[in-house]
């Protein structure tokens, strides 16, 4: 759909601060109509898709959604799968908020790391492939993804914890951390991430930060797959910050940055792979008490 004729149709519903005006040249509207199932649309995308179901190659090749570092240091967190978080859910939704002040000296341990990294995005299942030719599994997570594509990569800032200050990626297949560079970022993080004086960003102990390898899901699902990656990136976002929360811990989500300054820091394209989304993660300052409704 041309941008002319989505700003008619918003036009037919415009009113006071809302309408038009907000979408006028908007590249978001012009994405959103035109990722819109219509019954041709989601015919030929349904062709797409069953293309795609029965190619075992294709099918092979995107159940292993796993980037690696070869030869970079790793951390094996795997020794940390057994503990048991006894948090009651419920407790845990009440009580979540965002935190924007942290304690300055808590250094974040490999066990409570760990928790949020593999319950959050590590393979917590293996699925066999139910097919004659592929003899292989697919990664489940403890999220959920569209086509179980799993588009997306974890990378996490350390700057205070139990393993050196610097940067690392999440390998969600072994449940490692890879050593991507060493050293404290804080100082070039803050002139590229717009967190103060809104969060005391400089008073946490890790960023975690989410990128989108797209390919991954507009080979099966096109264009509307766009929508599937950002879903889940809010789907790992909300979970880390109820996880951090069952632990104890305090998160916010930081949506002011300069996306290709944070990609370039992590090392990545910003086009084929690019970040969607950064929270950062620290002990909070004060104890904030659950809102009760009566």
């Amino acid at each position: 759909m041309q941008i002319s004729k989505i700003k008619d149709k918003y036009a037919k519903v415009d009113g006071t601060m809302y309408g038009e005006k907000n979408i006028a040249n908007s590249l978001a509207a012009l994405y959103h109509e035109n990722s819109k199932f219509t019954s041709y649309s989601s015919r030929i995308q349904g062709e797409k898709i069953s293309a795609f179901n029965y190619n075992p190659y294709v099918i092979k090749r995107s159940s292993q959604p796993f980037k690696y570092y070869p030869n970079h240091k790793k951390i094996d967190l795997s020794v940390y799968n057994k503990a048991k978080n006894q948090a009651n859910i419920f407790e845990v939704l009440r009580k979540r908020r965002s935190v924007r002040d942290f304690d300055d000296n808590y250094k974040l341990s490999l066990n409570e790391l760990a928790t949020l990294l593999y319950e959050s995005y590590g393979v917590t299942y293996k699925s066999k492939i139910v097919d004659s030719e592929i003899n292989g599994h697919i990664g489940m997570r403890n999220v959920p993804s569209g086509g179980a594509l799993y588009p997306l990569e974890l990378y996490v800032v350390i700057f205070n914890a139990d393993i050196p200050s610097g940067l690392y990626h999440y390998n969600s297949d072994l449940n490692v951390l890879e050593s991507l560079k060493d050293g404290d970022f804080i100082d070039d993080l803050l002139n590229i991430i717009q967190a103060e004086p809104y969060v005391n960003m400089r008073s946490s102990s890790a960023l975690i930060i989410t990128t989108g390898i797209i390919e991954r899901v507009l080979i099966k699902y096109g264009d509307r797959g766009y929508r599937f990656l950002m879903q889940e990136s809010g789907f790992v976002g909300q979970t880390v910050s109820l996880l951090a929360e069952s632990i104890n811990l305090g998160s916010c989500m930081l949506g002011g940055y300069n996306d290709d300054k944070v990609n370039t820091f992590l090392g990545i394209d910003g086009v084929f792979e690019t970040t969607n989304n950064i929270i950062v993660i620290g002990k909070s300052k004060t104890t904030i008490q659950p809102t009760s409704i009566e």
